[in-house]
């Protein structure tokens, strides 16, 4: 009788699913055979193949893709799970959630989504990963990282792919800007830097590559790089100290995101910031409504701070 492991869609099930593979076969299932479901049809089925003698070896792991396509788990079938002992190990992909599994959720493994790293968490979480695969990469290297990469995902592999390159040294932020980022990705930061240093050529030039991507992408990246210096706009002296920390910046630390929000702050003022930030979170609601302002609304609101109106 088989065991079951459920893995819900996700940006990382890829990942999840190899890691488990891995994983099993060390501990002696090694991987008989991947499937599509269709190839069975219905639990029944895939049941009765999965126990036939003879058909799969011992101590196996079998992977079914979309196994959605199933439906509801049948009520009748429960009593046949057995615990992660059982010489077979089914592996249920799903490109949905799980919810078709709700009647045996309890005696099943469900491989959930990975956490979605806060902005303000993320430069720490990159330095994580680089420690695991045991190498350094400079805070304001992670910090930019961070901020020009949404996806998850994509900064894992970013992360794997600079620790080929570091060699037993540090990565700095030069080698980022270098190796992490396409023409867009270098446009992004030309941009973000333009507006914190108050170069109005630098943003003009990046926003001619910008404009040509979604609008979402950008504005999450500029907010989250303002984001020091709406904490700094509103609390003073040693309170601002304080609420930077509690908001993942130590302001003791080297760090390129707070060096940068400090030139915004002192090259437009407190009261513009809070204007740019709200006007910020007004487009991204609208961006998700059938109201979006699109670019023309966000260049609106970037002008304005820019030309200190």
């Amino acid at each position: 009788m088989p065991n079951i492991i459920a893995i819900e869609n996700s940006e990382a099930q890829r990942r999840q699913l190899t890691a488990k593979i891995h994983e099993l076969a060390e501990k002696g299932w090694p991987l008989s055979g991947k499937y599509e479901a269709n190839t069975f049809g219905t639990w029944e089925k895939l049941f009765e193949t999965a126990i036939t003698p003879g058909l799969f070896a011992q101590r196996e792991v079998i992977v079914i893709e979309n196994a959605e396509s199933f439906g509801k788990f049948p009520d009748g079938l429960a009593n046949l799970i057995e615990d992660d002992n059982a010489d077979c190990i089914m592996i249920l992909v799903f490109s949905t959630d799980t919810k078709n599994l709700k009647p045996i959720a309890k005696d099943i493994t469900i491989i959930e989504p990975e956490a979605q790293i806060p902005p303000w968490k993320r430069k720490d979480w990159i330095l994580s990963l680089a420690k695991e695969e045991k190498f350094r990469i400079a805070p304001d290297a992670a910090q930019v990282l961070g901020e020009s990469i949404e996806s998850q995902e994509e900064l894992r592999s970013e992360v794997r792919k600079l620790a080929l390159f570091a060699e037993g040294r540090e990565v700095t932020l030069s080698d980022v800007e270098n190796l992490s980022f396409d023409e867009g990705g270098k446009a992004q930061l030309l941009f973000l830097d333009g507006i914190c240093d108050n170069k109005p050529g630098d943003v003009a030039r990046g926003l001619k590559h910008l404009r040509n991507a979604p609008l979402l992408p950008t504005l999450t990246a500029i907010t989250n790089r303002l984001r020091p210096a709406l904490v700094m706009s509103c609390f003073q002296g040693k309170y601002a100290d304080e609420a930077l920390k509690a908001a993942g910046t130590d302001p003791a630390k080297k760090n390129y995101a707070l060096m940068k929000s400090r030139n915004a702050l002192k090259n437009f003022g407190a009261e513009r910031i809070k204007r740019f930030m709200l006007g910020a979170v007004r487009l991204s609601f609208l961006e998700k409504t059938n109201r979006a302002e699109g670019w023309q609304g966000f260049e609106l609101i970037l002008w304005e701070l820019m030309s200190k109106v």
